[in-house]
């Protein structure tokens, strides 16, 4: 198998994955020799680089091209045809053609906000509205991937940043609704987004060395509700932190079903799943239900549970 991207989450796979022993791996491949990753034919290419569906379509078509199923860390591959169609149905096509597997996985989107909600919701009837809230440490991302979510810029730039489309905080909420929803025959009319900077009150320094000033943002707060027969039928929650202690937060990821106003199940998991630590064991974890998958672009609704070897 190759391993595509030589960032945080490419290069702690590659060693999971030696570690482990059942696979040849090649790579991490960086940006300049990405080219030479896709084409390697193995018979699985993760391709761990950035999160826009239109920036990793290439390498995910060259590596079915070349007879590789293909796991992609970015986040709107969860659900590629909420954010392209065209795409979405060539490159499933293709997969059908050369008769491999393409899937979009991790812990957010991948488990939090869709499999594991899917999950739980097999102990209902399915006539529920549903409330996911992550709480998460962030400080350990890299510079490049904060900038994105939306940290360490004054609140002018963070605001352009979001109408811009260069800062959106944590990205996939919409493919993990309608991975949701396609699963349980539910139509979404629309997806409302709020998403909010959280301001530091002094410097400081994150561990990777990057800087904030006081008047930074040192957070994002963001929700994106699925609505249903104007109904909010799905509240997807997500506060990003780099200093949880100080904000008075604690990490936990939450699921709430309701009905009728009242809470009919609550799930909590205490502290929430590392996102880092849980997203390279999701993706190394995968490997073996891609490799067993029928052909085409899947949803984590479509594969067995990601479990270790």
């Amino acid at each position: 198998m190759a391993i595509v991207g030589r960032g945080q989450l490419g290069t702690a796979v590659a060693e999971i994955l030696r570690a482990e022993g059942s696979h040849e791996v090649l790579g991490p491949f960086g940006r300049d020799d990405a080219q030479q990753g896709v084409t390697t034919g193995a018979d699985v290419v993760v391709i761990a680089t950035t999160t826009r569906l239109v920036d990793v379509a290439e390498h995910v078509e060259t590596a079915v091209s070349n007879g590789s199923n293909v796991l992609v860390s970015a986040e709107e591959a969860a659900d590629p045809w909420v954010i392209d169609p065209e795409i979405a149905e060539r490159l499933n096509r293709l997969a059908h053609d050369r008769g491999v597997s393409i899937c979009g996985a991790g812990v957010n989107p991948g488990l939090i906000f869709d499999s594991l909600v899917l999950t739980l919701l097999g102990t209902t009837d399915g006539n529920v509205d549903i409330s996911v809230r992550r709480t998460v440490d962030i400080s350990r991302f890299g510079p490049s991937v904060l900038r994105r979510i939306g940290i360490g810029l004054d609140v002018d730039e963070f605001e352009s940043g979001v109408k811009a489309g260069t800062v959106f905080g944590h990205a996939g909420f919409p493919q993990s609704m309608s991975v949701v929803a396609k699963a349980l025959g539910v139509a979404i009319d629309c997806i409302d987004r709020r998403l909010a900077p959280i301001v530091g009150k002094r410097d400081s320094v994150l561990d990777n060395g990057m800087p904030i000033l006081a008047g930074q943002t040192v957070g994002v707060d963001q929700t994106y509700t699925a609505i249903v027969a104007d109904h909010p039928w799905y509240a997807a929650t997500f506060v990003g932190h780099t200093n949880l202690p100080e904000a008075g937060l604690t990490a936990v990821d939450v699921i709430e079903f309701r009905r009728d106003g009242g809470v009919e199940g609550t799930f909590t998991a205490t502290p929430g799943i590392d996102a880092q630590q849980g997203s390279r064991n999701m993706v190394a974890n995968s490997v073996s239900r891609i490799l067993r998958a029928r052909p085409g672009w899947l949803s984590v609704a479509e594969l067995p549970p990601s479990v270790p070897k």
